[in-house]
């Protein structure tokens, strides 16, 4: 089997597990064994538990049934795969089975060759739902995030400062905001063409990442502008943190086919105090910005601060 699976079988008639046992082993399926619905319940509760379940619909502890109720309640974008082991085999009993959670059942005593399709069927059906939850991170993923640098992008970015204000109202802390853009980016593009572009914001993503904590924002905000959010105690601590990243940028040798271009980036910054009358993101961004336009005017490649942030 190519997609590999982890089977639990749970069954309290231990000779009936030894022999599905034997039989999944040499199918080349790795096994666990539970022998009753306490024990099963503690492998299916566990960090990384087993994806196809074959239950025996009569156990101590909690029966087949029970289990399959427990299980769908939990919340899970990976839910297993439920076989129900049973000699019962009337179209009501299949029919409860299925309406309680389970995906499939099998009769007991076992045939050898429809047991074995059962668990081929389990197989196929976990590998296509293992594609769907990947491609469904991956989409996540796309739509948060910013393909060139790896940074939060624009409508994530800004759900997130969104987010950081209102705790910062309510906690009364005072956060850094500050947007950033390289300088001359259109001379770069137009004398080394925009895969170097491209390049030189893959690079930048990286800086920011190791310059910054986790738990700060950065996002690309559009074409080569940036956006940064950190908690922050008072006007000079915040200048350290962006000269140190404006420094580590203008230093580092970012490079495009053998090709070494030297970059720098400017800085403007305002402070998002609470208790101020101006508490509205598009505000705060427009102090920014203003600040930024400051730097670009003072020669470029520099911090500038808003009148807020003395």
């Amino acid at each position: 089997m190519a997609f590999s699976v982890r089977v639990l079988i749970a069954d309290d008639d231990k000779a009936s597990a030894k022999l599905v046992e034997v039989l999944l082993q040499k199918w080349g399926v790795e096994v666990i064994v539970a022998h009753d619905g306490v024990e099963a319940l503690e492998y299916i509760m566990q960090p990384e538990p087993p994806s196809l379940l074959l239950l025996d619909w009569e156990m101590p502890g909690y029966s087949g049934i029970e289990l399959c109720q427990k299980i769908r309640q939990i919340d899970t974008s990976n839910p297993p795969y439920i076989i129900i082991c049973t000699a019962r085999d009337t179209a009501e009993h299949i029919a409860e089975g299925l309406n309680q959670g389970a995906n499939d059942f099998v009769t007991k005593p076992f045939n050898t060759q429809v047991l074995k399709a059962r668990i081929e069927v389990g197989r196929r059906t976990l590998e296509l739902q293992a594609r769907l939850v990947d491609a469904m991170t991956r989409l996540d993923h796309l739509a948060s995030f910013d393909e060139l640098t790896g940074l939060l992008n624009r409508r994530a970015l800004f759900e997130r400062v969104h987010e950081d204000f209102s705790r910062a109202m309510r906690t009364d802390s005072r956060l850094c905001f500050a947007v950033c853009d390289i300088d001359w980016f259109k001379r770069i593009n137009d004398e080394h063409g925009h895969p170097a572009g491209d390049a030189i914001l893959r690079q930048l993503g990286e800086i920011f990442s190791r310059q910054l904590r986790p738990y700060d924002r950065v996002g690309r905000i559009g074409g080569e502008e940036f956006l940064l959010l950190f908690s922050v105690k008072d006007a000079g601590r915040a200048h350290k943190v962006l000269e140190r990243i404006r420094q580590a940028i203008e230093a580092h040798s970012f490079e495009y086919q053998g090709q070494f271009i030297s970059v720098t980036m400017s800085f403007g910054v305002t402070f998002v105090i609470p208790g101020e009358k101006v508490e509205r993101v598009e505000d705060y961004f427009s102090h920014a910005d203003k600040a930024l336009y400051q730097s670009k005017e003072r020669g470029r490649n520099l911090v500038t601060f808003f009148d807020n942030c003395v």
